[in-house]
């Protein structure tokens, strides 16, 4: 399915692209595995930053839609630059203080828990890879995922950002509609 913003379509078919460059790559070598291993992090990485740019890029367009002024617009954006953890209730709590708009509304008929689970632990994977903590043996990767984990996440990660992104503004009623 094609996203409603040719912006994410493109945005989903680069990290589409890197995703199957990566399953390319010839286990061969010691070093090889390795380099999977970083890879496999990397795709966790990519993956996230997909899901931040494109919950940004969907609240943005939504204030657009609802005809938001300039002004408006700039203090949005720069609000939308402190949202670097799309975990799902920051996605949802940001949707609903931006545009008034319950993301639980789409839960059981456009998505299911289990998508919101995929879609967190994405994010916590890449979180806990990404950020040092005070356990110096705890430095070095820890991603105990592999692309096949990745691949399963990576749907639910989808369907809610098909869910998002079909949210429009009616301006008969003021309101946000999925």
């Amino acid at each position: 399915m094609a996203f409603e913003s040719p912006d994410i379509d493109t945005f989903k078919y680069n990290l589409d692209s890197t995703i199957q460059a990566v399953q390319k790559h010839k286990l061969e070598s010691h070093s090889a595995i390795k380099i999977q291993s970083l890879l496999n992090l990397t795709v966790y990485v990519m993956a996230t930053r997909f899901l931040e740019g494109c919950v940004k890029h969907i609240v943005y367009n939504c204030s657009v839609m609802r005809g938001d002024n300039q002004a408006t617009l700039a203090t949005l954006e720069d609000q939308l630059k402190g949202f670097n953890n799309p975990e799902f209730k920051n996605i949802k709590e940001l949707f609903e203080d931006k545009l008034g708009f319950d993301l639980l509304l789409g839960k059981g008929t456009k998505y299911e828990e289990r998508d919101i689970t995929f879609l967190n632990e994405i994010v916590r994977n890449r979180h806990k890879n990404v950020h040092a903590s005070s356990d110096c043996t705890e430095w070095y990767n820890q991603n105990k995922k592999d692309l096949s984990n990745y691949e399963q996440e990576y749907e639910g990660l989808i369907k809610i950002l098909e869910y998002l992104d079909s949210i429009t503004y009616d301006t008969a009623s003021g309101q946000f509609t999925d």
